[in-house]
């Protein structure tokens, strides 16, 4: 069966992408995995293993990080079921274009769909776009939703 990735994160655009993304899976008859990134300075374990002999209870920051991507995983899954698609779920660690690309390739993805952030040229030129990023890198094509730019 074919997988589609959807990246998914806390924002509003999400509602759309994940309209999107049941809508491709219908019509392909697909499975989505719905992946939520978080860096790795906020990530309670890597690859499952704890941080090296610290407390995460110590990482409020992280605790959070953490806790809002598996609800925004747990969200998403929520809708999907509800739009009676098959899925699962996952929080990656780690850059988001170069986790939601890697995913793609370990899973063999027929297809990525994504959104996109409205963000200033001085923003873009500073940090990057993770949409072009995913685009220019991606093992299969890409969708982005950009029905949230308004």
């Amino acid at each position: 069966m074919k997988t589609l990735l959807v990246a998914v994160d806390n924002s509003d655009a999400t509602q759309y992408v994940l309209a999107l993304a049941a809508e491709q899976a219908r019509a392909q008859q697909a499975q989505v995995l719905a992946v939520c990134c978080i860096d790795a300075g906020y990530a309670l374990t890597v690859n499952g293993d704890e941080p090296g002999g610290e407390d995460p209870a110590d990482f409020a920051y992280a605790n959070d990080e953490q806790q809002t991507a598996e609800a925004v995983v747990r969200q998403a899954l929520a809708v999907l079921s509800e739009a009676g698609v098959s899925a699962s779920g996952k929080v990656l660690v780690g850059e988001a274009a170069e986790a939601i690309v890697a995913e793609a390739k370990a899973q063999k993805a027929a297809m990525i769909v994504m959104g996109r952030r409205q963000m200033s040229s001085f923003n873009r030129l500073l940090k990057g776009s993770c949409s072009v990023a995913v685009v220019e890198h991606a093992p299969c094509p890409v969708l982005i939703d950009v029905r949230a730019d308004g």
